[in-house]
């Protein structure tokens, strides 16, 4: 008794760790934490500014650049003193250097680097876009699997209820045993829906939080169980839609700035030959110190700065092919990025299209289940009447809880793919 006394005290005592609170999230705010925590979006921005950077190299290499070099040596011997005798020189002087013009090689470049840093930054807006789209679709499914728990669950408290009425009609002798049975059996099929729902929506759960961009294993995180309310209106006409994506999808730009750098990319490689006119500027001062043998003894020689100022002009003549090579390449590159551009326009009006008609199908079949969930509901509730009456059946019973069952389902179904349908129009629309 001591012992078993003990071994409840122990427990009683040992620390409870609570779980932590799961933090309910609307889709707006699940769209806000994945923008500000997505690596790939980090990635995108390292880009964008490594993009920057190059555009900032062009530009250096227009600009004046001034070294400077000191040196000093210790040395001794030669032929008019001793050996041990020692002697010092030092030097200091500076240099510059100005690129006055390559006759346009370098206006060409920084041309490309500045098409390519705005091609870089309509990536990153197409990256957040679909960053906002894939959370946009993660969060509904995890909404879609948090309904379909609910409606398992109701199923599985109908089914027991209905049970514990076979039981008291087999007791009382009113019913067959067979059944209790049946719905022993209704309830177990019943309870193992429920584990596969519960299963399913902590998996959404889990794809959410990969969406988000969520790192901490220790946060957990629900959603509402609310549908983001549709718009009421219908989309607009295809062509008034496609007129709007030509406008606003950042791809369209990102690929016409991809256009108009390679371009700039051909004129640079055309321009490589070009010859290069450069100012040059350099000053250095080297005073030395000896203990050469004169009327003086020591010697110091301190002598004057020199100097230099000119021009320079410098002409590749042969490049061993180069310029024609890259010339050939950027060429291609353009070739590709017009190909891409047009491969979009022509997809685009397919992918607006589809999803308007998926709308449109969609909120019809959205009315239609949520017109048979009621018409369902109210069979179930008469059919319930009936069985604790004692006048229906078990099979009645069935078929009015599976139509109940099987309706929500095709409603959650519906109102999912209506809410899809519409999250897929605002990316084909470039975010409008």
């Amino acid at each position: 008794m001591k012992l078993r006394i003990a071994v409840c005290l122990s427990l009683l005592s040992t620390p409870v760790f609570a779980q932590p609170t799961p933090q309910v999230l609307t889709i707006e705010q699940a769209v806000e934490l994945a923008l500000k925590n997505q690596p790939s979006l980090r990635q995108s921005r390292a880009a964008l500014e490594a993009s920057r950077g190059h555009v900032d190299q062009v530009e250096a290499t227009q600009r004046p650049t001034l070294s400077l070099s000191a040196s000093a040596s210790v040395g001794g011997g030669g032929p008019s003193r001793d050996f041990v005798d020692p002697s010092a020189s030092s030097a200091i002087g500076a240099s510059a250097q100005w690129r006055i013009t390559d006759f346009g090689q370098t206006a060409a470049q920084l041309r490309a680097a500045v098409l390519n840093a705005s091609a870089t930054e309509a990536g990153l807006q197409t990256d957040l876009l679909d960053v906002r789209n894939q959370v946009e679709l993660d969060y509904l499914a995890a909404v879609a699997r948090t309904r379909l728990v609910t409606v398992a669950d109701a199923t599985v408290k109908s089914e027991e209820t209905h049970l514990d009425q076979a039981k008291r009609f087999v007791q009382a002798q009113a019913k067959d045993p067979i059944e209790v049975v049946q719905a022993q059996a209704r309830a177990a099929n019943a309870r193992a829906a429920l584990a596969q729902a519960q299963s399913a929506a902590a998996v959404a759960i889990a794809t959410l939080r990969a969406a988000i961009g969520e790192v901490d294993p220790a946060s957990t995180i629900m959603v509402a169980s609310n549908w983001p309310v549709p718009p009421e209106q219908p989309p607009a006409s295809v062509p008034d839609l496609v007129a709007t994506a030509r406008q606003y999808r950042p791809e369209i730009v990102q690929l016409d700035r991809e256009v108009e750098a390679a371009e700039a990319n051909i004129e640079a490689a055309r321009a490589e030959r070009r010859p290069v006119l450069s100012a040059n500027a350099q000053t250095q001062w080297s005073p030395s110190w000896s203990r050469v043998a004169d009327m003086n003894g020591e010697h110091f020689h301190d002598p004057q700065p020199a100097w230099s100022v000119g021009l320079s002009l410098t002409w590749l003549a042969y490049d061993g092919g180069r310029s024609a090579a890259d010339v050939r390449v950027a060429r291609a590159n353009r070739e590709s990025a017009l190909a891409q551009r047009d491969a979009l326009l022509i997809d685009l009006t397919n992918q607006i299209d589809a999803a308007r008609a998926a709308i449109d199908a969609n909120r019809a079949a959205t009315q239609a289940s949520t017109e048979a969930v009621d018409a369902a509901r109210a069979q179930l509730k008469l059919a319930e009447a009936r069985y604790a009456q004692g006048l229906g059946s078990q099979i009645e019973l069935t078929d009015a809880q599976t139509a109940v069952t099987t309706a929500e389902g095709n409603l959650i179904q519906s109102e999912f793919q209506l809410a899809t349908a519409w999250a897929t129009l605002r990316r084909s629309l470039g975010g409008k």
